[in-house]
């Protein structure tokens, strides 16, 4: 939209009125063209994962701080935003296909993983095939989604989310436990057993569960306690980005990055391939079939960081798959939703 600025004030010593500055044909045109909305919510976005970045550069956050503010996100502003919108949803059966995928894909990519990786030694191994699991939507993808396409496509992305909480506790941590060092000496009914209790006290995951619950028996809850969760939900947008940023390293040693390559080359295959499949060939609406082909190309879940700690596994190579995903997936988000038009 253009904007036309008259300079008739500014002029108001030389000519009596408006009139006479017509008369002369005399007029600025000044041409504003508004930013696409897409490359908007991207480039707000990067500001302010930079801007957490600096905060930890200048030593005014830690890292260790950073994983503070995540405990906290994950028992407020997360919940709230993953409740409001399942309560709010027009609830469909096609909904219930995202889950299904999400966890299928991760038993997809850690299955290629368990043979491609075949002669790695067994501590290595299992690491690069957890890697390959598991997606950060939480912590990466909520933001930029509700940006772009707002609370429709959050509804999408919270669906997903709920089968990529198996994915991550059933299957990624699963085969951490099942593969260390100490998993001789522990019962394989007490690891099923460990994962499902890790899932089922997820108060995100309970939030959307609870949500589900509400919207299909119709429940009414008190306006203020809506409106309270509003504000709490509208906060989780910043604080996720801030996270980013902190969490950020650019610090790559070579030896490291080809081992991360190979686990990023495995999720991102398939994450394309599948993502264009369905994006031409499933028949639904054009928003589930875009928040799917962006989901599927979302980073390595922050979890693996704490599980790598908790079961004796290399921290630094799972620190570089976390990093260096971010990175690609930002770039590729950005990429398909402008190239596409999504």
């Amino acid at each position: 939209m253009s904007k036309l600025l008259e300079i008739n004030s500014l002029l108001n010593p030389f000519f009596t009125n408006f009139n006479q500055l017509k008369i002369l044909n005399i007029k600025i045109h000044f041409q504003f063209y508004p930013m696409n909305q897409t490359n908007t919510v991207f480039i707000i976005s990067l500001s302010i994962i930079l801007f957490g970045y600096l905060l930890k550069r200048k030593n005014i956050i830690s890292e260790q701080e950073g994983k503070t503010i995540s405990k906290f996100l994950m028992h407020s502003t997360f919940p709230a935003l993953t409740f409001v919108t399942m309560v709010r949803v027009k609830m469909e059966l096609n909904l219930l296909l995202l889950p299904v995928i999400a966890f299928c894909f991760s038993l997809l990519t850690m299955y290629s993983a368990k043979y491609l990786f075949k002669s790695q030694e067994k501590q290595l191994r299992a690491l690069l095939i957890m890697g390959c699991g598991g997606f950060n939507l939480g912590l990466f993808a909520y933001p930029l989604i509700e940006g772009i396409w707002g609370q429709e496509g959050m509804v999408y992305a919270a669906m997903f989310d709920t089968g990529n909480a198996f994915a991550v506790f059933g299957l990624v941590y699963g085969t951490g436990v099942f593969m260390s060092e100490g998993s001789v000496h522990i019962p394989k009914k007490e690891n099923v057993k460990k994962a499902l209790l890790k899932i089922m006290t997820l108060l995100p995951f309970q939030a959307i569960l609870v949500g589900i619950f509400i919207n299909l028996t119709k429940i009414e809850l008190p306006e203020i306690v809506m409106n309270v969760l509003d504000v709490l939900a509208k906060g989780n947008k910043v604080i996720v980005l801030l996270i980013m940023g902190i969490y950020l390293n650019f610090s790559i040693p070579k030896e490291i990055f080809k081992k991360a390559i190979n686990v990023l080359l495995i999720r991102y295959f398939w994450g394309l391939l599948l993502g264009f499949l369905f994006f031409y060939f499933l028949p639904f609406e054009q928003l589930y079939k875009s928040v799917l082909l962006i989901v599927l190309i979302v980073p390595v879940g922050m979890t693996l960081l704490p599980f790598s700690d908790e079961l004796g596994y290399d921290t630094k190579t799972a620190g570089v798959l976390v990093n260096l995903s971010m990175l690609i997936s930002f770039a590729m988000m950005w990429g398909l939703v402008v190239c596409l038009g999504l």
